[in-house]
């Protein structure tokens, strides 16, 4: 049981990683184009808001001041830069700019719920504190609000030319993800799906760009 829950989480925590919510982007990218570029936008609010933070505070995270016998580890003993939690950033900007352009409730409710769960798993694997994960959570809506104003009256990302080359940044995110796991527990078998995923819909969707 232990064992399972650690798994769970393990792959939770993987949708927080932004190579990830990159190549999940591509799912949406062809059809609706405004989605993915306030995506992109938005991912830059993030950057700076998180990076930023991350180096002018310099928390410790709990495996770098608890005694590992004390704390539930689950992957990599990270022990630095806990505040705020970038997983929870990436994700609530993921699911703050989907927000933003559906009108279900049902959807939105779901969206609020997956970036919670990212949220909560950075607390179950024991690297980050819970005022880590609320202070991402703050920031990462706050950058898709940013994104969705930003892209309302600055369209450059809309452009063709300017889309297909935005697409290489997942196409990127592919060789990366295989390459390095950013300190993310191994999870080998989600990885490879979803970039063939990925890579399916990139194919079917620009296919007529091909010839």
């Amino acid at each position: 049981g232990a064992m399972l829950a650690d798994r769970v989480w393990m792959w939770i925590t993987r949708f927080g990683d932004e190579r990830v919510l990159l190549l999940l982007s591509v799912l949406f990218a062809r059809r609706r184009p405004e989605i993915f570029w306030t995506m992109l936008l938005a991912a830059l609010f993030a950057i700076l808001y998180a990076r930023g933070l991350k180096h002018l505070v310099d928390a410790v995270r709990p495996p770098g001041v608890l005694p590992l016998d004390q704390i539930a580890l689950i992957g990599p003993a990270l022990t630095k830069h806990s505040f705020p939690s970038g997983h929870t950033v990436s994700a609530f900007v993921f699911a703050g700019v989907l927000f933003a352009f559906t009108r279900s409730g049902t959807a939105r409710s779901l969206l609020v719920l997956a970036a919670c769960l990212v949220g909560l798993s950075r607390v179950a694997l024991g690297v980050h504190w819970p005022q880590d994960v609320l202070a991402g959570a703050f920031g990462g809506l706050l950058a898709a609000a940013c994104g969705v104003w930003l892209g309302h009256y600055w369209r450059a990302g809309l452009r063709a030319r300017v889309h297909l080359g935005l697409l290489l940044l997942p196409v990127l995110c592919m060789p990366l993800l295989l390459i390095h796991d950013g300190g993310n527990p191994h999870t080998p078998v989600l990885i490879s799906l979803l970039i063939f995923v990925a890579a399916a819909q990139l194919l079917l969707d620009y296919r007529r760009y091909q010839h």
